[in-house]
């Protein structure tokens, strides 16, 4: 679950999880009262959402604190590192929800209290719906894309709810193999989400190049007047900022200030070109020059 930075949209997200982690115990309850594995499964997969939540909410707080001494770069690696463990969250509700309806799929355990599972299951569609509802709206209204993607998936989340309900109301009419099918989907589900999770975190973790965003840097740095060449171009993520690195070839001819002012413009260019970026940093090489770093080529990995 992606919570996009600023108070209201914190305080969006706040309620949206309060919402979800009464469903969830409504619907663990439920699921403990009548053993059924599709509301056990959609119960641990609103949990998740929630726990998703709060860690990345604890790592936003973090990210905002001022760079010190011991960590002078800030504290955004954070909100990778949350990455980590929301995705042992998520393996893990996978985990619970899979073994249990599979057994339930081979056991046929009784269910019991058919009418309170199905209306919970119904609570939970209803909740996810209304959060959805209010995150999207709030989205719009805060110009958050961020905040509007989760609400679009919190809707995809009331689906699954729904699935749940009518796995138990099957259960109810006599067809017992449906609850641990609807809880096997949503399995399926939480972990896709894990899967696209894992694939997100780990490249975050790995400084995964963003081809859109090198080529982005490199286009806006050519671009730019006086730059006559552009031979090195990286960019990664640290949380939700993005830092660049550049170099670029100018005129041997110009002097220290004329250097520094292109240097300077280029880096003015990209801060109003990618939204994200939070800093650039430029070394200047001479064109033409192939000794320039002659005095250093021997460190060279």
């Amino acid at each position: 679950m992606a919570a996009p930075s600023g108070g209201g949209a914190l305080r969006v997200v706040g309620i949206s999880s309060l919402v979800l982690a009464a469903v969830a115990a409504l619907e663990l309850a439920a699921a403990a009262i009548s053993s059924s594995a599709g509301v056990l499964a959609d119960g641990l997969h609103n949990l998740g959402d929630v726990s998703t939540t709060v860690a990345l909410a604890i790592a936003f707080v973090l990210s905002g604190r001022a760079p010190t001494k011991q960590f002078p770069y800030g504290y955004h690696r954070s909100e990778d590192l949350a990455g980590l463990v929301v995705l042992a969250l998520i393996v893990t509700s996978a985990v619970i929800s899979g073994v249990t309806s599979v057994e339930h799929l081979i056991h046929r355990p009784t269910l019991t209290n058919l009418p309170l599972a199905i209306v919970v299951a119904a609570i939970g569609f209803a909740g996810n719906e209304a959060v959805a509802v209010y995150k999207i709206r709030a989205g719009r209204r805060l110009r958050s894309k961020a905040l509007e993607a989760d609400g679009k998936h919190s809707r995809l989340d009331g689906l699954a709810s729904l699935g749940a309900a009518v796995g138990v109301l099957g259960a109810a009419l006599g067809a017992s193999i449906l609850d641990p099918i609807a809880g096997l989907v949503i399995t399926v589900i939480i972990a896709v989400v894990a899967w696209e999770t894992g694939r997100t975190v780990t490249g975050r973790l790995l400084d995964e190049a963003d081809a859109s965003l090198i080529a982005t840097i490199e286009e806006v740095a050519a671009a730019t007047p006086g730059v006559l060449g552009v031979s090195h171009a990286r960019g990664r993520w640290t949380g939700r900022r993005v830092i660049a690195e550049l170099t670029l070839e100018v005129s041997p001819d110009s002097s220290l200030s004329q250097a520094h002012a292109l240097g300077e413009e280029v880096r003015h260019r990209l801060f109003h070109r990618i939204s994200p970026l939070a800093e650039v940093i430029v070394h200047l090489d001479p064109a033409g020059d192939s000794a320039a770093h002659e005095a250093v080529s021997h460190h060279a990995p």
